[in-house]
């Protein structure tokens, strides 16, 4: 009985001796959890609203820069500032004194530039720095703010200039890097107002025609194309799409419509390109090759009911300058002209063009090119 009860006392022991060396020493005093801690961003954010004299408080969108307003006074007169506050650093930086006609910020997707768009004159001016250093890479002008492509890289706005008396209204595109951005559109007397960019690559954008009538409507970031070679690509570009096999001809004294002197490349195959001497950039490009065909799939061949089904529900025929409707000839992205030849009769009026009759030459240029404007 008593070896039982040694035996029943040894396991006992035993058993408090593993529960001790189980148990979690004592957290010292210093080590206390800070129930007091609070996030960077709450920290600032509290800061920022219990000053009545910031506003249009703007956080990246992965939360670690924040871009305000504030507003601050001089002997003269009152003026605001444009700040950026990293949450990892304990002081602010100023971005830009502002005017008051300042409207927003806007962050790219990637939180790696903003933007400060303010009012100037009759438009917009926008100034995009780098998130980083925040210093400025690029300033546009335009008559809305611009809308960012999902990938970072690009801005899509309106645009108005002043030309001989006419209002031309135009949708431009512009890169990061880019000194002038590339048009889409380009019309007389019209007005385009971008609304959003989304990941189908679909552009959002308002349409104010010549009567201020509006329209919503929807396009891409597309280069229109004829077997690969696009309006302004260089020389280099078009020996890729269409080799090293043709004939050059210089450029001559007459300039016809083009904006300089032109190179003209012949390719057997059936293939003119004319580029410009002075920019080194493609003008015009006219096809009559077998395999020749359009970054939308119509080829030298199709019938033109295969013509107005791709064109025809995606883009305008244009009125000419010189009057009436021009029947196969399109009005592309690009602020370019996409015109189709058919194989009819000699005399035959364009309103005359049948569903089977096909497709015998493409030209892709400009329209001043054409002697028009559209």
């Amino acid at each position: 009985m008593a070896a039982r009860r040694t035996l029943v006392f040894i396991l006992i022991i035993g058993l408090l001796l593993m529960v001790g060396g189980c148990t979690q020493p004592p957290v010292p005093t210093g080590s206390q959890p800070n129930t007091d801690y609070v996030e960077p961003k709450e920290e600032i954010m509290k800061a920022l609203s219990s000053n009545k004299d910031v506003s249009k408080v703007t956080w990246s969108p992965d939360e670690t820069i924040v871009l305000y307003v504030l507003k601050r006074k001089s002997d003269q007169e009152d003026f605001s500032t444009a700040y950026a506050r990293k949450v990892d650093e304990d002081q602010e930086q100023v971005v830009l004194d502002v005017s008051p006609g300042f409207l927003s910020f806007t962050w790219s997707p990637d939180s790696q530039h903003f933007m400060i768009s303010e009012t100037s004159g009759e438009g917009v001016i926008n100034r995009i720095y780098q998130s980083i250093s925040f210093e400025k890479e690029l300033e546009i002008l335009s008559v809305d703010v611009p809308v960012w492509s999902p990938d970072s890289s690009m801005l899509a706005y309106g645009f108005v200039r002043h030309s001989n008396g006419d209002i031309w209204g135009s949708l431009k595109v512009q890169s990061l890097g880019q000194a002038e951005g590339e048009f889409i559109w380009n019309t007389k007397n019209y007005r385009y107002e971008v609304e959003y960019w989304d990941a189908a690559g679909l552009i959002g954008y308002l349409e104010i025609n010549d009567k201020q009538e509006q329209s919503h409507k929807t396009t891409q970031n597309i280069r229109p194309s004829i077997s690969g070679v696009h309006l302004g690509d260089t020389g280099e570009q078009v020996k890729t799409a269409l080799g090293n096999d043709y004939s050059e001809t210089p450029p001559g004294e007459e300039t016809m419509n083009f904006p300089e002197p032109i190179y003209r490349w012949s390719y057997a195959e059936g293939y003119e390109v004319f580029i410009g001497k002075d920019t080194g950039k493609v003008w015009e490009i006219m096809a009559t090759a077998s395999g020749a065909e359009t970054n939308l799939g119509v080829k030298i061949g199709d019938q033109a009911e295969k013509v107005w089904e791709i064109y025809r529900t995606q883009y305008l025929e244009p009125e000419s300058i010189h009057g009436g409707r021009l029947y196969g000839i399109f009005k592309v992205e690009g602020a370019a002209a996409l015109a189709f030849r058919f194989d009819i009769e000699e005399g035959t009026m364009r309103p005359e063009i049948k569903p089977e009759n096909r497709v015998v030459s493409m030209d892709l240029t400009y329209p001043n090119i054409m002697d028009d404007d559209f």
